[in-house]
């Protein structure tokens, strides 16, 4: 045989050999499910006899093969999955074959060992952590939820989290409160991180639409996302300090899994968008001019009646702008890896047309999330975010612009005239002027990361990110050019054009290391330290264009005037951190921790921030006492205490600032460039500090069938800052800041999980949560209360409703007497939230989900009806108020009001009958899913699994709240023509290959 044929049959032998062997190896596969048949994700399935391991995937399937020749006999099979009881099982291995072997999971009620992957340092473990870090399973959730975005994921899902929607458009942004509001005057927004990188979550509109913003949250797929973690009160004093008094919210994507293979999954989802309120007829009384004919100038609606007639038009009804909104979602994800890699890929596409003909969100991402492992001591993770979102916003609340704003507001004696029954001031046309207006912000956004650690050994830790998040911002404000004198002016009906180019630029660098080290056989001491730098850089250009050539011309170039401006901030913050922990027999745990931080914003010479922290966590069921004794039927119990202090830097007010300015040149009478003061800033000015305690408990109760959760926190912001007036003579334009200011919030938070049913073809689980809030300025300085509607004073709420009170009515004279002074009447903050859920698996592969949530203690201003009723007087309350309302109704809607020393008022300064309570109980969510049996899945359409949900989002409300929407927030608390959350109904189909 000559030396080719040689080579061709060894290549072909050691092709085959490898093949024969294969073919001979036993593989045991199976799926782990939980007691009532829901696939567990992420099981950790090993024989450990062999040291042969992997994981489930999100289908909760697994495969390991057991290499030719070693498959004898009977092996062990150990299935764990963090929050389940472990299990195992025998199987008989059978050389060359294919052994079916599923499992199930016992559910725990308390899951003390699950790790925490952000918002902690030391001890991982949730027995170990001294205050609340709560966790939403972002996957789980997703599965049954009707989800679109990272906040419909928070919504009502963690007690002492608030989402207050801005308005029901598509793609505008809610506001996020966690544990009420800890400053009077700067964000109350919680911090958002993504894999450890500070995240841009900015609710932003650079050309206004009244009321709305986009919030860059909504960039984010909530596909992506595999869970969230909230950190509340002193649990984000070490790693957060002088920037987190409102909360952290850190939200983890997906990663692959060394399942020693590959997953694919393909969703696609259809949805149906309608507003959720029914618009309000307007009423006018006929005029004796009106009844004439039209020719002789009269008006079409009062034909054929008699002066004096009332007549009513609704617009909104009657020309029906708002239509039937789409939404459509395609998403597709590969997850998988191997011993020492895994990666995870996504790709998805989301497009809705809102229920207005100027509404439209779309949204394109891409991620990808891979971890080598080179050595055991070294762990590489890197990930990279690219989005890009479009957010097309209509004028909302109180814009003449605005769809129900100028339906709320029209008259019935123009319809028939060109404004046809709408709000038609100053020339403002139609829908189609309306509906031809384009205001759009458009971002590209680029989110770098990568992670080292290196563990020499299993206690000496160190992990270094470092990750940025960048956003391109491209944003218009479009007012064609037209002849039929649609808006508001000649200026603006020859065509407008505003262009804005924002760069939107955070870099994180976090560094941190752990030694552990055991003092005793019982003792064990955690050592932390670590660093973080955050730099924030946003430069923002515009330019305007008045009267354009033509509508195709859309650019500020093609304009006859133009003008232009540019705004640059940058601020850094540096922190450095330590912690020892000490755990004693791992059920007693004990941390000290401090960390100091500086920032920019406050000049060189400013001074260090110190947020220190203690904490205690004690698993006492642990105890052989406990376990023994009558106490021992409460299966888990753990008690914790925390106390720490965080803080909330202002971006400006330590440095005194200047505005450009020209000046005259006394004799030649030129003009050249100057400045004059505008704020004399404050050096001692330092961030707000926020110093918190809270206690708590959790317990597993009657067989880990009943899990809860109780907290209560007491939260104290002091040198809270505020403007200060000074002397006008001193020439500034604005009033200095300095921290002077103390604000108290404190509240229970109660959270409870039944297991009802947990049947092999039946499981009903309930989830119910409570919070309770009560918001209080105590001190405010020497700054007198300020605000008349939204008052802060000492000894209320920041913000709150206060008003004239009516006393007593004088009905002989017709008049309401009133207070002498603004008083309380109520919370723009909820005191009293809650929720409850339900899920039910029944017949092996369907869910039935859904939930309720509640607001009490809570008062929203009617700014529609109080408009309507007193300034444009269309209302039916007002055209018929003698036929419709008491004397006393009319006294308390449109006075006279005196007050009981004697002075007259004007109805602005009296507006509790527009204060409402705006309690509600709102049916959120409901889904049905079905999840295709295996064997049809493969047959039907050739996937490993298959699943169909039907889903519904905000489809009933009850609320004694007379207006639109008791949610819907134009500002502080009001309701002003604000268009109401939308409902929402959805199909969604997924398989997995």
């Amino acid at each position: 045989m000559n030396a080719w044929k040689r080579g061709v049959c060894l290549s072909l032998f050691g092709l085959l050999v490898p093949a024969v062997l294969a073919a001979q190896a036993t593989v045991v596969t199976g799926t782990v499910r939980t007691t009532t048949g829901e696939p567990v994700r992420g099981a950790f399935v090993s024989i450990e006899a062999m040291q042969l391991s992997t994981v489930t995937n999100d289908a909760g399937l697994y495969r390991l093969t057991v290499p030719a020749g070693r498959a004898t006999g009977t092996a062990t099979l150990r299935i764990r999955s963090i929050g389940f009881r472990d299990a195992s099982q025998e199987v008989r291995l059978v050389e060359g074959q294919t052994i079916r072997a599923d499992a199930t999971l016992v559910e725990e009620a308390i899951a003390l060992e699950e790790v925490l992957v952000t918002g902690t340092a030391g001890r991982l473990e949730r027995r170990a952590q001294s205050a609340v870090i709560a966790k939403i399973d972002a996957s789980r959730v997703s599965e049954v939820a009707p989800i679109n975005s990272v906040t419909t994921l928070l919504q009502a899902r963690v007690p002492g989290v608030s989402i207050y929607s801005g308005s029901g458009s598509v793609g505008t942004a809610p506001r996020i409160r966690i544990r009420g509001a800890a400053s009077i005057s700067l964000s109350n927004e919680p911090l958002v991180f993504v894999d450890g990188v500070r995240a841009d979550s900015r609710q932003s509109q650079i050309f206004s639409v009244v009321g709305q913003s986009v919030s860059r949250l909504n960039d984010l797929a909530p596909e992506d996302i595999e869970s969230i973690e909230v950190v509340k009160g002193p649990a984000a004093a070490t790693l957060y300090g002088a920037d987190a008094s409102a909360g952290v919210i850190n939200i983890i994507t997906k990663r692959g899994r060394a399942t020693g293979g590959y997953t694919q999954t393909i969703s696609g989802e259809l949805s149906g968008i309608t507003t959720n309120f029914d618009p309000p007829a307007n009423f006018a009384t006929c005029s004796a001019n009106n009844v004439r004919p039209v020719a002789q100038g009269g008006v079409e609606i009062c034909q054929g009646k008699a002066a004096g007639d009332v007549v009513s038009d609704n617009p909104l009804a009657r020309l029906d702008p708002f239509r039937t909104g789409l939404g459509t979602s395609i998403a597709w994800s590969l997850r998988g890896g191997g011993d020492r890699h895994g990666v995870f890929i996504s790709a998805t596409g989301d497009q809705e047309n809102g229920s207005l003909p100027s509404n439209e969100f779309r949204r394109i991402t891409w991620r990808s999330n891979f971890d080598f492992v080179p050595t055991q001591a070294v762990r590489i993770e890197g990930g990279f975010g690219l989005s890009e979102a479009r957010t097309r916003l209509p004028y909302s609340d109180n814009s003449v612009y605005g769809f129900v704003a100028a339906g709320f507001l029209g008259n019935p004696l123009t319809v028939g005239t060109s404004a046809d029954g709408l709000y038609s001031g100053a020339g403002v046309g139609g829908v189609t002027g309306r509906s031809a207006i384009q205001n759009v912000d458009r971002a590209l956004r680029i989110q770098p990361r990568v992670s080292v650690s290196w563990n020499p050994t299993s206690r000496f830790t160190h992990r270094l990110t470092l990750g940025g998040d960048l956003t391109r911002t491209r944003a218009w404000a479009f007012f064609p050019k037209n002849d039929q004198n649609w808006y508001a002016n000649a200026r603006t009906n020859s065509g407008t054009i505003s262009e804005g180019r924002q760069f939107a630029d955070r870099w994180t660098a976090d560094y941190l290391g752990n030694f552990a080290a055991d003092l005793s056989p019982a003792l064990r001491a955690d050592l932390s330290w670590g660093f973080q730098t955050i730099i924030n850089r946003i430069d923002l250009v515009t330019a305007n264009g008045v009267g354009l050539v033509a509508n195709a011309a859309r650019s500020v170039g093609a304009a006859s005037e133009r003008t232009g401006d540019q705004s640059l901030s940058e601020d850094r913050s540096n922190g450095v951190l330590g912690q020892i922990q000490l755990s004693h027999r791992d059920r007693l745990f004990f941390q000290v921790a401090g960390r100091l931080d500086r920032n920019s914003a406050f000049g060189a010479e400013s001074k260090y921030f110190f947020s220190p922290r203690v904490g205690l966590s004690y698993v006492i069921s642990d105890e052989d006492f406990w376990q023994n004794g009558p106490l021992g039927a409460i299966g888990t119990m753990r008690l914790r205490a925390a106390y720490g202090t965080t803080g909330r830097s202002p971006t400006t007010g330590a440095l005194a600032t200047y505005t450009p300015s020209v000046y005259v040149l006394p004799i030649s009478g030129g003009v050249e460039s100057g400045v004059e003061p505008l704020n004399p800033g404050n050096s001692s000015l330092k961030p707000e500090r926020g110093t918190e305690f809270e206690v708590g408990f959790e317990a597993g109760l009657f067989d880990e069938r009943l899990s809860l959760e109780a907290t209560y926190f007491h939260k104290t912001t002091t040198d809270a800052i505020l403007s200060r007036p000074i002397a006008p003579s001193l020439g500034f334009g604005q009033n200095p800041l300095f921290n002077i200011g103390e604000i108290l919030n404190s509240g229970f938070e109660l959270a409870a999980t039944v297991r009802v049913l947990t049947l092999p073809n039946l499981g009903w689980e309930q989830r119910f949560t409570v919070n309770t809030l009560k918001n209080e300025v105590t001190d405010l300085g020497a700054v007198e209360p300020f605000g008349t509607l939204y008052r802060t004073r000492e000894g209320a709420p920041v913000g709150s409703f206060h008003t004239y009170v009516i006393r007593r009515f004088d009905l002989t004279n017709n008049v309401a007497i009133v207070s002498d002074s603004l008083e309380f009447v109520g919370n723009v903050l909820p005191g009293f939230e809650g929720t409850a859920g339900t899920t039910i698996n029944f017949l092996r592969n369907f869910t039935l989900y859904g939930q309720l949530d509640f607001r009490a203690d809570v008062m929203r201003y009617e700014g529609s009806a109080q408009f309507r009723d007193r300034q444009f007087r269309n209302s039916e309350k007002w055209v018929r108020r003698n036929d419709v309302l008491t004397q006393e109704e009319r006294l308390a809607r449109y006075g006279p009001f005196r007050t009981e020393d004697g002075r007259s008022l004007t109805f602005g300064n009296v507006a509790g009958a527009y204060i409402e309570d705006a309690k509600f109980l709102r049916l959120r969510e409901v889904s049905l899913s079905y999840r295709v049996p295996q064997v049809a899945a493969r047959t039907l359409l050739r996937a490993s699994e298959a699943s169909i949900s039907v889903s519904g989002r905000n489809l009933a409300t009850w609320t004694p709240y007379t207006g639109l929407d008791p949610e819907a927030i134009y500002a502080a608390n009001t309701e002003f023509f604000t268009v109401p959350a939308d409902r929402r109904v959805l199909v969604r189909l997924s398989l997995r290959y």
